[in-house]
């Protein structure tokens, strides 16, 4: 009875030991999709229907207004998935356009 009243308090604070890592680790560090660096603010999204030259069916254009984007995409029958026709980053492209008045 000796010999397992040591044991016992063994398992006991090793327990213990892994309770609190279990409880202090997650909290310690934020998760991947969580860094400072890369969060983005709410936005505000348009969407509209139209044609594409070349292409059978239609195109869905989503615009993210807040950050000034642009998605295309496109239905694909074949896979039932919606396919990614493109990108475009809408501030930069505006900001290549503007010529400075004579």
């Amino acid at each position: 009875m000796i010999l397992r009243r040591p044991r016992l308090f063994a398992l006991t604070i090793l327990n213990a030991a892994i309770l609190v890592a279990i409880i202090a680790l997650p909290l310690t560090r934020n998760a991947e999709g969580q860094d400072a660096r890369t969060t983005r603010s709410h936005a505000t999204y348009s969407m509209a229907g139209g044609n594409v030259g070349g292409f059978a069916t239609g195109a869905i254009y989503i615009v993210d207004e807040t950050h000034d984007e642009m998605i295309s995409l496109m239905w694909n029958d074949k896979s039932k998935v919606l396919t990614s026709i493109g990108y475009r980053n809408l501030a930069a492209d505006g900001g290549a356009s503007v010529r400075p008045q004579p």
